[in-house]
């Protein structure tokens, strides 16, 4: 994917944190599974991005095609429901 390509994509999620990278991987592994073609910027893992000097709270988007936003919300939104639920 180019730089031209990713400016079209339209960001669904940031996350903030210093497990922002691993809360990125998998909403993103997430999308892929239901079929959404899904990236996180910048790209990456969080093993990757501790060698890198990458700050542990360094922003951290998950991008998808427009065609693709409303799914991925409602499927990104569900997991947040889920989440919350495991945590009460």
């Amino acid at each position: 994917m180019n730089d031209d390509q990713r400016e079209e994509w339209t960001v669904v999620a940031e996350f903030t944190a210093f497990d922002a990278g691993l809360t990125a991987d998998l909403a993103v592994s997430k999308l892929q599974g239901s079929g959404i073609p899904a990236r996180r910027m910048p790209t990456g893992s969080i093993t990757g991005a501790l060698g890198t000097g990458m700050l542990p709270s360094e922003l951290i988007r998950v991008i998808v095609p427009p065609e693709f936003e409303d799914q991925a919300r409602e499927i990104l939104a569900e997991q947040l429901d889920n989440d919350v639920l495991a945590d009460q």
